[in-house]
């Protein structure tokens, strides 16, 4: 799978774990998820630092921030931020 698939893949999937709440909000709850959806990742090494680097990826780009809420404000917990354009709405 190239790489530009497998970030809007991971994107997605932590988009809608997110919307389900802290619980569902996690590292490795994605990843599992994810590794179910890429062709052989389970025994295949390349596909699997190929889904890694994206979530890490993610976090750089700011798609996605560490932390669920002030009780869980640290990995593995994360959040999708909102954009700029909805975090000035709200001032």
């Amino acid at each position: 799978m190239e790489y530009s698939k497998t970030l809007s893949l991971v994107l997605d999937i932590a988009k809608r774990f997110s919307s389900r709440g802290a619980g569902w909000s996690q590292q490795s709850t994605v990843l599992a998820e994810v590794a179910t959806q890429v062709p052989d990742a389970q025994r295949n090494l390349r596909a699997q630092q190929l889904i890694l680097t994206c979530w890490h990826d993610l976090f750089r780009l700011g798609q996605l921030s560490w932390g669920y809420n002030i009780d869980n404000p640290d990995a593995p917990f994360f959040h999708v931020p909102e954009s700029d354009v909805e975090r000035d709405r709200r001032r």
